[in-house]
């Protein structure tokens, strides 16, 4: 089996009948194209989700047929630099 580009990773999922987007763990893809994810657990933070300690996150769920990727967890943009609000004048 080959393996998918969200395999063992940390995504924002749109799931059907929810509004807003949900962290899920993707743990593997099934031979049919659908996935199996784990969703974490209340009280963990952002930041340690991408650690994906098996503590942190609930069993694993066969994801619907009709949901889409919105981002990774780990990949992040371009960082812009902040600039004063007032520039100094003497």
């Amino acid at each position: 089996m080959v393996n998918h580009k969200y395999v063992d990773k940390v995504v924002l999922v749109k799931l059907q009948n929810n509004k807003r987007p949900t962290y899920r763990w993707i743990v593997r893809r099934r031979d049919d194209g659908r996935y199996i994810a784990r969703a974490p657990k209340i009280g963990i933070l952002l930041i340690n989700l991408n650690k994906k300690l098996n503590k942190d996150y609930n069993s694993e769920h066969l994801l619907p047929k009709t949901f889409s990727f919105w981002k990774r967890l780990s990949k992040k943009g371009p960082q812009r630099l902040k600039r004063s609000k007032r520039s100094k004048k003497k």
